[in-house]
This record gives C-alpha cells, structure tokens and sequence, in this order.
C-alpha cells in the first residue's frame, strides 16, 4: 500500500516536472519569437556603415566571378568576413538583409554559448532559458546586427565558445574556436588572455596550442589558393589599426577627458598602460593559479579582459563592449547580488549606439558613464580577488 502511494506521489511530481517545463519552453518560444520580429522591424535600416562601406564592397565582388573575388582584396576586413561578403553577392536576394542575417544567425550561437555555460553551473531549465534569452535579447546585441549591419556577434560567439570549452577542458577546441573568433575581428584579442590563464590552471595544453594557428590559417586558405598575396591575407588587420587617428572613437572609456589631442603620445601611452594592466592581471592570476577552482572565477575574469582592455586602450570604437556586455549577463547569472554589472555595462555600451545610429548626440554626459563603469569594474575585480582564497569564499555562489 505504501509502495503504491509512493509511486502515485512520484508520478505526480513527475507530470509537475514536465507540465512546469512545457510552460517554460512555451514562455521561451514567445519571447524568441518575439525577438525575431523586432530584429526584422530594424532589418531594413541603412546604417552609415553599410551605405559607405558594405554596399559598395558587395558592388565591387558583384563586378567579378566568385573566384577573382577570392584572390582580390576587397575592403579592410579579415578574409573570412569578405568570403561571406563575396557569397551574398551570388544571391539574388538584398544584400542588407543577407548581411543582417549572418549576425541574427551568430546572436543565436552567441544565446547558445551563454546558455551552456550557465548549464555548467546549474541543471536548472528556467536558469537555462533565463540565460539565451538575456543573451539574445541585449539591447546591444539587437542593435549590432539586425540595425547597425555589425558582425560583432560572429567574434564574440566563437570567442565565448572557447571560453566554454575551456571550462570543459576541451583543450583543441578552445584553441581552434579563439582561433576563428580572431579571424574574423581584431576586437576577440581582449579576450585572448584567457588563453594562458586555462594553460596555467590545467584547463587546457600547451601542446593543442598548435590548433591555434592551424584553426586561423585555415580560415585564410581559400583566398590564398585562390591567388590573394600571402601579405594582404595575413595583415588586413595592419590596414584596419592604421584606418583611424583619434583617441577615442564614441566609446564609454578613459579618452573621453582627454579628446583627441596629442594622438601620437597618448596613443603609445595608452597601448603600454593597457598592456601593464593586463599582464599585471595575468601575473596575480599566475601566482594564485591553485586557487582559482571555480566556474564563476573564470567567468569574472573572461569579464575583465574584455571590458579593461577597450576601457583603457585608445582608439577605440563604441562597439567594442559587445564581448564585455555578453560576459557581463554571465557574471550576475552566477553571482545574484551583481544584477547591475550587465545593466551598467550594456548601458555604458548602448550609448554608443544611441550616438551613431540615432541621435548624433551624447545622451548623457560620457564622463559620468565612465565613472559608472569603473565602479562595476572594481567591483568585479574585487569579488575576483576575494573569490581566490578559500576562507573567503562567497556563500551566495552555491546555488543559482
């Protein structure tokens, strides 16, 4: 008698279960669907960018055969970037919605990585979906492809991809997915550090690093065979860094009390102090490399480096916070008590959205906004260098 009242009870709990994740993944799908309309309302918006820039070198592969296009050097993107350029000029289809497309296809990966890292934490399905949806819909993320015609999603997806993996301790994957996120934007070096942090942790080998260069030179062998110059295949990036001259390019960071005066001095100033920052992160991290056991001190420090780097080099564009803004989502869902470091970030971030793509006008006073998003740094990093000794450690991380 008592055996069949325990099943009863365990099949109720059972059709609970089931009827609660229905439900979810019902909530989910709306939501989904829901961000895919508003990414199709801003579909057709023409942004600078794509008008001077996108349009034009679509044009240009449309003048040639898929093949001069692969040996031709076209634009100042990275090769892979341009291939798929050099595709969508062979489909008769709008260009601008192709192009806005690939990224929508890349914020979905992005969603995915960010949700498999939150599942690391937790089996919990609510705090799965929690995770894609505030991945996916990031005002910044919306912005970047479906508006503004950006492929920050493509770099950032790859690069948080290897974070992912190198939480796994898939140590060729985590190589080869940094590897293709380099690939594609300059802008995946902020999160590069990363790299030798999972070597010295025992997250990752030294000896699958290899994968790093075969990973990118593979995403190069399509125009090199085709007959692009080995150097116009390997140095786009030398054009791109060369492209502009001003300190700070509508990004929230430290240029915004400098301006653009003296460029040349500040510039290598700039570079050289955002190295010693960096390095000097990486140092502490070596030191304190046994006590770095947990998912969340990671995902801390993944933040840092992508949110440090662009705050303090110079030259730098208002995109340049969207690996920072999709990591921040990543530090609240493990650490409950910072809910404002992804609103903090992704506002500091959406202003230079708002500038360029809206109101050609700062909608708040910059320098406020960079005062903000130094406190949410600190703050970070100080929860960072609590979390790395044992008698410290935050109880408020053992469940999410």
């Amino acid at each position: 008698m008592r055996s069949n009242k325990s099943s009863s009870e365990e099949l109720q709990n059972e059709v609970k279960i089931n009827n609660s994740n229905f439900i979810a993944l019902l909530f989910m799908m709306i939501c989904l669907i829901a961000l895919v309309i508003v990414r199709g309302a801003l579909f057709y918006y023409e942004s600078g960018d794509y008008l001077f820039f996108l349009m034009h070198w679509v044009e240009q592969y449309r003048g040639m055969t898929f093949f001069e296009g692969l040996q031709t050097k076209v634009g100042t993107y990275n090769p892979p970037y341009m291939l798929l350029l050099n595709i969508i000029a062979r489909i008769n289809f709008s260009d601008l919605v192709l192009i806005k497309l690939i990224s929508v296809i890349f914020d979905f990966i992005l969603a995915f990585f960010i949700m498999k890292i939150v599942a690391l934490k937790t089996d919990r399905l609510n705090m799965h979906i929690l995770a894609f949806l505030l991945a996916f819909g990031a005002p910044t993320v919306i912005l970047n492809g479906s508006m503004w015609g950006q492929c920050d999603s493509i770099y950032a997806a790859f690069a948080v991809g290897s974070v992912y993996f190198g939480l796994r301790g898939r140590s060729k994957a985590t190589y080869a997915f940094m590897a293709l996120a380099v690939s594609f934007k300059l802008q995946a070096v902020f999160l590069l550090p990363i790299l030798p942090v999972f070597v010295f942790t025992n997250q990752i080998k030294i000896k699958d690093c290899y994968m790093f260069v075969v990973a990118y030179l593979a995403t190069l062998l399509p125009v090199i065979i085709a007959g692009m110059p080995i150097g116009d295949a390997l140095f786009a990036y030398v054009e791109q860094a060369n492209y502009y001259s001003m300190l700070n390019m509508n990004i929230v960071n430290l240029w915004r009390f400098v301006g653009n005066v003296d460029y040349h001095s500040f510039r290598t100033a700039g570079i050289f102090i955002a190295g010693v920052v960096a390095l000097g992160l990486m140092y502490f991290t070596y030191v304190n490399r046994t006590r770095l056991v947990l998912n969340v001190d990671f995902i801390r420090l993944a933040y840092l480096f992508a949110v440090i780097i662009p705050f303090i080099l110079p030259k730098m564009h208002d995109r340049y916070y969207f690996m920072a803004d999709a990591l921040s989502i990543l530090v609240f869902l493990f650490d409950k008590r910072r809910w404002y470091v992804p609103v903090v970030t992704v506002f500091c971030s959406y202003l230079g959205y708002a500038y360029f793509l809206m109101y050609g006008a700062e909608l708040i006073d910059y320098r406020f906004a960079v005062f903000a998003l130094l406190f949410v740094i600190i703050i970070v990093l100080r929860d960072f260098v609590i979390s790395l000794y044992p008698g410290d450690k935050d109880s408020s991380l053992s469940s999410i």
